[in-house]
C-alpha cells in the first residue's frame, strides 16, 4: 500500500496557522492534514458535539477553550468523508487546557526549558474507525506537533479508560492522578509524552 507523506519546508513560522505548507497524508483514499477554512472548521466541531455526545460527555465550548490563541485543528477524511479530528493547543500566555485541573504537573514541565503541546477534542467516527486510522492519524499528530510546532512534549487529559492505548501504542506515561475534568464531565488523567523519544516502532515517523 503506497502511501505519501509530503512534508513542508524546513523554514517553520512560530505560530501553526501561518504555515504555507503544511504537510498533507494520503493513501487509498485516506487524507490528513490541517483543516482549512470555516466549513471544515464547523464539520471538525460537529463530529467532536456529535461523538461527545454519543459517549455522554458534555462538548460545548467552555471559556478557557475560548481563551487558547495558538492551536490547529488537524483531520482525516476518508473518501471525503470527515473520519477524525483533533486539536493541538501550543503552550502560550493563555495557558493549557489541562492546566485547570493539573497546574503544578504542567508548571514541572515548563520549568525544563521545552515546548509544550497538547492534544484535545479527539473524535472518531465509529463509520470509520480502525486500528489503521488511528495509527496514521496519531503518527501524523505526532510528526506534526515535532517537527511543524517544534514541540518538545505533549500532554492529554484521557477518560482512565482510555489509558492503556495512550501507553502502550504511543508511549506516554501518566503524569497527574484521575481527577474529574468539568469541561467534559468526566474523569480524567494526565498523561505525558516526550516527543524527544522516538515512536514505537509500528508508529515509527519516517
Amino acid at each position: 500500500m503506497q502511501s505519501e507523506l509530503i512534508h513542508a519546508s524546513s523554514e517553520f513560522p512560530m505560530i501553526a496557522t501561518h504555515l504555507s505548507q503544511p504537510p498533507v497524508f494520503r493513501s487509498s483514499g485516506l487524507l490528513i492534514r490541517r483543516i482549512n477554512g470555516v466549513h471544515e472548521q464547523r464539520e471538525s466541531d460537529y463530529l467532536v458535539r456529535r461523538m461527545y455526545a454519543w459517549r455522554g460527555y458534555r462538548s460545548a465550548h467552555t471559556a478557557a477553550e475560548a481563551r487558547i490563541d495558538r492551536k490547529v485543528t488537524l483531520a482525516a477524511w476518508q473518501d471525503d468523508d470527515l473520519a477524525a479530528t483533533l486539536t493541538l493547543n501550543l503552550d502560550s500566555e493563555s495557558g493549557l487546557l489541562s492546566e485547570s485541573l493539573y497546574p503544578q504537573e504542567i508548571s514541572a514541565l515548563r520549568l525544563n526549558q521545552g515546548r509544550l503541546c497538547e492534544y484535545s477534542r479527539l473524535a472518531v467516527d465509529p463509520a470509520f474507525s480502525s486500528p489503521t486510522l488511528l495509527e496514521r492519524f496519531f503518527r501524523f499528530a505526532y510528526n506534526f506537533a515535532r517537527s511543524q510546532l517544534h514541540c518538545s512534549d505533549a500532554v492529554v487529559e484521557v477518560n482512565p479508560r482510555h489509558a492503556r492505548y495512550y501507553r502502550r501504542e504511543l508511549g506516554f506515561t501518566e503524569l497527574g492522578p484521575r481527577r474529574i475534568c468539568p469541561r467534559v464531565d468526566a474523569p480524567a488523567l494526565l498523561l505525558h509524552r516526550d516527543l524527544r523519544n522516538p515512536l514505537p516502532d509500528e508508529l515509527a515517523v519516517a
